[in-house]
C-alpha cells in the first residue's frame, strides 16, 4: 500500500483512482463496506483520510477517544482490506476552511478520480455542508462513479464507532468485536519498565498506553499477539498497576506470553485483548501478585 501525505504527491499516480472518503476510527464493519465499493474496473483502489480527527481541531471538547489512535494500526487494517493508495491529509486549518466543492476540485485536480465512495451519513467541508446527496450530484457532474453506503447494523443496532467506544468502555469486547470485524487491539511499541514482572518469573512486554485511546475497564486480560507471522497467547494487565510505587502513574499495557522467550524490546505490538479475566487490583505483597499471576495464566 502506498501512503502519501499531501494531494501534491498525487501527481505521480499513473492509473485513476476510486477514493474511499471518512475518517474511518477502528476500520470497522461499516468502513469496510464503504472501502469495499472503492472498485471501479482499472481504477486503483484508495482511502482518503485524515491523521488526526477533525474535532481535535474544530472542537476540542468534543474529541472522542480513539478505537485505533495509532497510524500503524490504521494502516495495517487498510492495507488487509486491499486499499493501494492511502492519502492521509493533516487536518488543518486551511483544509477545514475548505468547501466541499473546492475540497473535491483540489483533489480531482491533484489525480485523475474514477470514483468516490462514502457512508451514508458521512459529512465534511467548511461547516460539514458536504455530505453524501453533494457526492452524489458532484460525481454526476464530472462523469465519476459515486457508490454511498447506508449504514451497516449488527448487535442490535446501526454500526458506528461511537457505539464500538460505547460497548469498549463497558467492556463488552465481544459485540464490539463482532462490530468491527477483528479483535479490538492495543498497540505501541515495548518499552524497558522496573523489570519486575521478571523477576517474579512472569516476563512482560511493557506499553505505554496512547493517551487518546478508548480503553476498556483495567483488569487481566486473556491476549493474542502475532510475532514473526505466529500468534502468541498470554495474558496482560491493563491499568495502573496499583501494587507497585511510582512517582507518576501512566495507563500500561503489560503482556506475558506464554512460552516466549525472546528479546521484545524497541518491537511495535499489537494486542489483542480476547477475554476479561479479572478485574485490576491492589495486592498485599509482591508474593501474594506472583500468586494471582500463576492463577491467572492457569485461566488460558
Amino acid at each position: 500500500m502506498k501512503i502519501l501525505h499531501s494531494m501534491d504527491e498525487l501527481a505521480a499516480m499513473n492509473r485513476p483512482v476510486h477514493w474511499a472518503l471518512g475518517f474511518f476510527d477502528g476500520v470497522h464493519f461499516g468502513h469496510r463496506r464503504v472501502i469495499a465499493s472503492a472498485d471501479t474496473p482499472g481504477a486503483w483502489r484508495g482511502v482518503l483520510t485524515f491523521a488526526e480527527h477533525p474535532l481535535a481541531l474544530l472542537r476540542p471538547e468534543k474529541q472522542p477517544e480513539l478505537i485505533t489512535p495509532l497510524a500503524v494500526q490504521k494502516h495495517a487494517l487498510l492495507a488487509a482490506l486491499g486499499v493501494e493508495v492511502l492519502l492521509e491529509l493533516p487536518f488543518t486549518p486551511a483544509l477545514a476552511a475548505m468547501a466541499p466543492r473546492e475540497f473535491l476540485d483540489a483533489l480531482r485536480t491533484a489525480c485523475p478520480v474514477a470514483g468516490l465512495s462514502v457512508g451514508r451519513n458521512w459529512r465534511f467541508g467548511r461547516g460539514g455542508a458536504g455530505d453524501a446527496a453533494f457526492v452524489e450530484a458532484y460525481a454526476a457532474e464530472h462523469g465519476m462513479r459515486a457508490c454511498v453506503q447506508d449504514m451497516a447494523e449488527r448487535e442490535g443496532g446501526y454500526i458506528c464507532s461511537t457505539r464500538i467506544r460505547e460497548l469498549l468502555r463497558s467492556g463488552d469486547l465481544l459485540r464490539a468485536e463482532a462490530m468491527l470485524g477483528h479483535p479490538f487491539t492495543i498497540g505501541g511499541v515495548v518499552e524497558h519498565g522496573q523489570k519486575l514482572a521478571r523477576r517474579l518469573g512472569f516476563p512482560t512486554a511493557n506499553i505505554l498506553v496512547h493517551p487518546q485511546a478508548v480503553l476498556p475497564p483495567a483488569g487481566v486480560y486473556e491476549v493474542a499477539v502475532p510475532i514473526d507471522g505466529e500468534i502468541r497467547r498470554g495474558i496482560a494487565n491493563l491499568g495502573l498497576r496499583p501494587t507497585i510505587e511510582e512517582s507518576r502513574k501512566v495507563v500500561r499495557l503489560e503482556t506475558h506470553l506464554t512460552g516466549w522467550s525472546g528479546d521484545l524490546y524497541g518491537r511495535e505490538l499489537q494486542v489483542a485483548l480476547r477475554r476479561f479475566l479479572r478485574p485490576e487490583r491492589k495486592f498485599a505483597s509482591v508474593e501474594e501478585l506472583r500468586a494471582q499471576i500463576a492463577a491467572d495464566i492457569q485461566m488460558l
